[in-house]
């Protein structure tokens, strides 16, 4: 009986000695073949693809205020057909890449509509600041902010005048 416990015991501690941790293994780490995804909210894709077209198609495109700046920046970029093609190549690129612009009928229909509704709200308020923006549409549901003249600075301190801000902090 003493022998079968003194064989237990010496098969525990081997056991629980193979099973420890040694001080010399360290920390567990990430490889570097590991990816991560990360989300990119839909406000900042026309900072994604602006960041896409400079970094990794050597654009040099100002940071756009929103989707319509980036439409009309983009526009004034090429002089003849192949630059267009090569242009809407790139682009087309960078939004393949980060998945960019979704189906917008994939998309919730109550989120839409609140969006809707909220840029509804937007647009009347900086109309009544001063600024001639149309309403946005179903369709587009954004404002449309493309053909403002102000300084982005000043737009800016209108659109949180308006709760832009907080419209967004809210999402």
């Amino acid at each position: 009986m003493k022998r079968t416990n003194s064989f237990l015991l010496i098969i525990c501690i081997i056991f629980f000695s193979l099973c420890a941790s040694s001080v010399n293994e360290g920390i567990a780490s990430i490889s570097d073949k590991t990816t991560t995804t990360s989300i990119i909210s839909e406000e900042d894709y026309p900072i994604v693809l602006t960041q896409c077209l400079n970094e990794e198609m050597g654009y040099n495109i100002p940071t756009p205020f929103d989707i319509q700046d980036l439409k009309s920046t983009i526009s004034q970029l090429s002089n003849n057909k192949d630059e267009e093609s090569q242009l809407s190549e790139d682009v087309n690129y960078c939004i393949s890449k980060y998945n960019l612009w979704s189906d917008s009928s994939s998309l919730n229909p109550e989120k839409l509509a609140k969006l809707y509704d909220e840029n509804l709200q937007l647009a009347k308020c900086l109309r009544e600041k001063g600024l001639n923006v149309p309403d946005p549409s179903q369709e587009e549901p954004k404002v449309d902010l493309s053909e403002l003249k102000k300084s982005k600075d000043d737009i800016m301190l209108l659109l949180q005048e308006c709760g832009y801000g907080e419209l967004q902090n809210e999402k």
